[in-house]
This record gives structure tokens, C-alpha cells and sequence, in this order.
């Protein structure tokens, strides 16, 4: 009996692995099952506020014995809050999808937050900045598509880059300050310690580039028409980017010359937008 058993359990085995095995060598985890093929368009408005360009920033040295002797001030520099104007093209299977992104706004450049109040290079006066901004990257639903769903959210990512054109070609708003010594009973104490000869140079501001990284949120609300669908989108997104102001200070005394650049960071363009979407397929 027990040798029956024994030459039964191979022949059985055998069976359940060749009958398996040809669903295993099908089998791909990282494989993503295809959905339903569509593609979106949309067209929105809405409202883009950006981070700063520059901080308040405070150039040179402080004698503790004689006071300030030279400083340069670099104030805050921002594009003020303005409308936006974005159109997408989503190209999608299931909950995934690619899209094309692009946008238009217009505001001002404004110092401490004002733009009427504005003096660069000794000129006064309002300057207009047009704002585009384009990318490409992909999108993933946050639920299983279905036709018939009214909602649909999203989340999305993408490269691209954004392109500031200014009315006219200005300098960073740096500011030149002297101020004479402290008394000290009735008398002017200056210390002098040999400093360095410094050179700072400013990038003049005109057509500025940048590559950004774009990060949002979405969803739309649709009601199927005929073979797709209308509805309204919503969406929330950041665009980062490196500050277009550039600042170099440069030692042009000494053995071994160096240079140093003021690095102002990251700037966000924050974007919120509503509007129309067309859906093309099922």
C-alpha cells in the first residue's frame, strides 16, 4: 500500500506543475492591465501666486568699532499674484495618462510687494511680466475608471519649464548704503583692517528660463454625452524652479581670487484653476 502512495505523489505532482506552470511564465507583476482608451481636453482659468525671487539680503561687513562703513542691500523681489490661463490634452488607458500642459499669465514685478512703487536702475514705473508655462509627465486616477463614475480624481506630475518675459530689461533692486561711523564722545572712531576689494555683479532680468518640476492634484466631474463625456475639471498644482535672480560676489584682491554666489533657492508658482473638460472615447 505504501508503495502505491509512493509512486502515486510524483505522478501527481507532475501534473500540477506542468499545468501550472504556463500561467506562472505569463505571469508579470510589474505588468499594468490596459483600461479603457480616451482622451481629454481642457481648458481652464484661474489664479497663480508665486514664492519670491529674492529675500532681504544684507551685502558686506559690520565693524563693531566703527559701524557699518559700506553695505549693498538686495531687497524682496516677487511677481505679483495674477490670472492664469492653462489648456491640458490627456491621453489615457485606465487610470493612467499621459499629458501635455501649457499656461499663460500676466501680472507685474513687484519690490516689497508693490508693483506702482517699483525703481530699477533709477527708473520708476510699472513692469509687466508675461508668465508661460509648459510641461509634459503623467497622471494616475485614484480610483478604477468606470464610465459611468460622475467623479474622477487624479494626482499628476510632470518636467517642463518656465519662461518669464519682462516689459523691459532690469537689474536686480540692489541698493548702495553709507553710513558715517559712530561718535563717541564727540569723537569719530574708525577701525581699519585692510578688507578685501569686492566685485558684485548683477544678471540684468529680461527673458528668464527655467526648468521646473510640476506637482498637483485634480478631478473632474463629468455626465456622459454620446461616445464620451463634458464636465468641469478642477486642479491644483505647484511648479519649482531655481530663482532667476543671480547675484555673483567676486575677491579681486588676494593670492587666489573667489567667487560666491547668492543662492535665493527655489521659487513656487502655485497654481488653482477651474474649467471645462471634452472627453473623446469611453
Amino acid at each position: 500500500m505504501s508503495y502505491r502512495r509512493a509512486c502515486i505523489c510524483p505522478f501527481v505532482v507532475a501534473i500540477v506543475v506542468l499545468d501550472v506552470s504556463p500561467a506562472v511564465a505569463q505571469y508579470d507583476p510589474f505588468a499594468i492591465a490596459p483600461g479603457p482608451r480616451r482622451v481629454d481636453a481642457s481648458g481652464s482659468g484661474g489664479l497663480l501666486l508665486r514664492s519670491e525671487w529674492s529675500d532681504l539680503v544684507l551685502l558686506g561687513s559690520i565693524s563693531s568699532v566703527g559701524g557699518a562703513l559700506e553695505q549693498v542691500l538686495a531687497r524682496d523681489l516677487v511677481v505679483d499674484p495674477g490670472p492664469v490661463f492653462d489648456g491640458v490634452v490627456t491621453y489615457w488607458e485606465g487610470r493612467y495618462g499621459f499629458r501635455v500642459h501649457g499656461g499663460f499669465a500676466r501680472s507685474c514685478l513687484a519690490v516689497a510687494r508693490s508693483c506702482t512703487a517699483t525703481t530699477f536702475a533709477g527708473r520708476s514705473g510699472t513692469i509687466d511680466v508675461d508668465t508661460w508655462i509648459y510641461d509634459v509627465g503623467g497622471a494616475i486616477g485614484l480610483m478604477e475608471y468606470h464610465r459611468n463614475a460622475i467623479a474622477w480624481p487624479y494626482l499628476f506630475i510632470g518636467v517642463g519649464g518656465v519662461t518669464y518675459n519682462l516689459e523691459r530689461s532690469v537689474g536686480p533692486p540692489l541698493t548702495f548704503i553709507e553710513r558715517r561711523p559712530p561718535l563717541s564722545n564727540g569723537t569719530i572712531v574708525v577701525a581699519y583692517t585692510e578688507p578685501d576689494t569686492l566685485l558684485i555683479a548683477a544678471d540684468e532680468l529680461g527673458i528668464e528660463s527655467r526648468f521646473a518640476l510640476n506637482l498637483g492634484v485634480g478631478g473632474d466631474f463629468r455626465v456622459p454625452v454620446g461616445g464620451g463625456s463634458v464636465g468641469v475639471r478642477l486642479e491644483v498644482s505647484d511648479h519649482i524652479h531655481r530663482s532667476p535672480v543671480d547675484i555673483q560676489i567676486d575677491h579681486v584682491e588676494g593670492f587666489r581670487p573667489a567667487s560666491t554666489r547668492v543662492d535665493f533657492g527655489y521659487v513656487h508658482n502655485l497654481r488653482a484653476a477651474a474649467g471645462l473638460v471634452v472627453q473623446f472615447g469611453r
